[in-house]
């Protein structure tokens, strides 16, 4: 048996939650599963993690197992749809595991009384992950749901329509991102039709077909719903060429090339200013000596990569794709790849910054994926489009400024103090030595000692060696001085990187 390593997906119960539960209107989501299942993703997810806000329209079956062991649980299910069937026009039943291995059939529950419906939709939590669910879910309530409802009227509007297809609850920084793309198609001349699932109605899935283009947030799911509706397909684009790109090939999609020109100039001179101004300065220096690495999923492993670089000029270190837990045995071993060469910066989930932290190792983390501790909620944290060039850049150099500032070597008062007798020291020693009375003694160096020194400085962001290598030199030639050796050992260089490492 092969253990995975670094599984950060969810089932498809979580899928296909994650897609129903942005959306508003008069329906419910009715979880068929134990007490678990309501309340993990419901009530709890959100005290440690960007998740799922507390939702009113989700209820449970709650079974137990006497449920399971005497009466069967579809009476449950039915009693609950009853209680529920005139307060919701619509009702979407979801299996979960359980409910999945115990074989309920909520299914014979589907049904329309009076132009009010119950879906029962098997999430196949048992065979797929939450992305390959959140994929079918989309297509299913385009091809199940929209027939069977009021079909809304086309919006009126003289620009052409663009649906944004693919923010949901569940994905890393989707406020900002979904924000930043609606903020570029609006800035081309379109307007936004529908966005599907995090910012409509559900009726609005009528309206899906009126777009002139679609923007698929993310390639990891969505795509099955693109093809399906037939027009033009963009992805979201994660720094400055795959912007302008986007933007360029979005607009000849909708006859608007002349608009977007103007546009892309405009932001030039002020979106992206902030950009320029640390461009123009030294850190384009910085960034050419400097690594980073990331592991993430596609859209944003992919797009960093690029970002970094070819356009920021980093150099790449352990950089991966997450992969699916269910298709492939051949996870990258990350926390391998980061042993084996610590980049200076990496971008990843919680799995990677416990690896770093585990290691102690020099590598600065930085969020790029779930699962992680943190809130994303602001929507000006974007890591696509013109604003998150901006971003992006402002983290990586904000980081790079830390890095070097924990390099600097702060004394307090005792070390000033001892500083100021060892210059006392020296002065007489040196006294001494214009008098003939003694002989300089020099520190030798042996070759194992300098193969073990160069191997302790590749732990060292490479923009700062040259200040750490002469503050180990002197250190360590200082600690054998202090024990009567004329040599320094791997030991001596051991003791003083780990006394200034921060």
């Amino acid at each position: 048996m092969q253990m995975m390593r670094d599984v950060d997906l969810t089932n498809g119960y979580w899928g296909a939650l994650y897609v129903l539960a942005p959306m508003r209107g008069n329906f419910c989501v009715i979880v068929d599963g134990p007490i678990g299942c309501h309340y993990v993703p419901i009530d709890s997810a959100l005290n440690y993690t960007d998740a799922i806000p507390y939702l009113q329209n989700v209820y449970a079956t709650h079974i137990l197992e006497g449920d399971v062991a005497l009466d069967g649980t579809l009476h449950k299910l039915r009693k609950l749809c009853g209680e529920l069937i005139d307060r919701y026009e619509n009702i979407f039943i979801l299996s979960c595991a359980e409910s999945e291995i115990i074989s309920s059939e909520g299914s014979m529950l589907e049904a329309e009384i009076d132009g009010r419906r119950i879906y029962y939709i098997h999430t196949r939590s048992l065979d797929v992950d939450d992305l390959t669910a959140r994929d079918d879910i989309m297509l299913y309530l385009y091809e199940h749901v929209a027939p069977k409802m009021p079909r809304l009227p086309k919006k009126a509007s003289a620009k052409p329509l663009v649906n944004i297809l693919g923010p949901t609850y569940g994905n890393f920084n989707h406020y900002a991102d979904f924000a930043e793309i609606k903020r570029l198609i609006e800035g081309i001349g379109a307007e936004v039709n529908v966005a599907f699932p995090f910012d409509c109605e559900l009726g609005d899935i009528t309206r899906l077909d009126d777009a002139d283009a679609n923007v698929l947030l993310y390639q990891e799911y969505g795509q099955k719903l693109g093809k399906a509706l037939g027009k033009p397909l963009f992805f979201g684009p994660i720094g400055l060429q795959a912007t302008t790109e986007f933007l360029l090939g979005l607009a000849d999609a909708l006859g608007l090339r002349a608009e977007a020109e103007a546009f892309i100039a405009k932001e030039k001179r002020t979106t992206l200013q902030g950009f320029w101004d640390v461009w123009r300065s030294p850190h384009q220096d910085i960034f050419r000596t400097n690594t980073f690495g990331v592991y993430a999923h596609k859209t944003y492993a992919e797009g960093l990569i690029n970002f970094m670089r070819d356009e920021l000029g980093f150099e790449a270190y352990a950089c991966g794709v997450k992969t699916d837990r269910w298709r492939s045995k051949n996870a990258m071993d990350i926390e391998a790849a980061l042993l084996e060469n610590p980049p200076t910066l990496f971008f990843g989930s919680i799995n990677e910054k416990i690896y770093i932290t585990e290691h102690i190792l020099p590598t600065r983390f930085i969020a790029a994926a779930t699962p992680m501790p943190i809130v994303c909620r602001s929507t000006g944290t974007p890591f696509m489009g013109y604003n998150g060039v901006v971003y992006l850049t402002q983290i990586v150099s904000n980081e790079l400024f830390d890095i070097l500032y924990s390099h600097i070597h702060i004394e307090y008062a005792p070390e000033k103090d001892k500083r100021r007798r060892e210059r006392d020291a020296a002065r007489k020693e040196w006294e001494e030595q214009l008098k003939g009375s003694i002989v300089i003694r020099e520190v030798r160096w042996p070759e194992e000692t300098v193969a073990h020194m160069e191997k302790v400085l590749k732990k060292v962001p490479f923009f700062v060696r040259v200040s750490a290598s002469k503050m180990l030199r002197v250190e360590s030639e200082k600690l054998a001085k202090e024990q009567f050796r004329d040599y320094v050992t791997t030991d001596d260089v051991d003791q003083v990187y780990n006394r200034f490492k921060r």
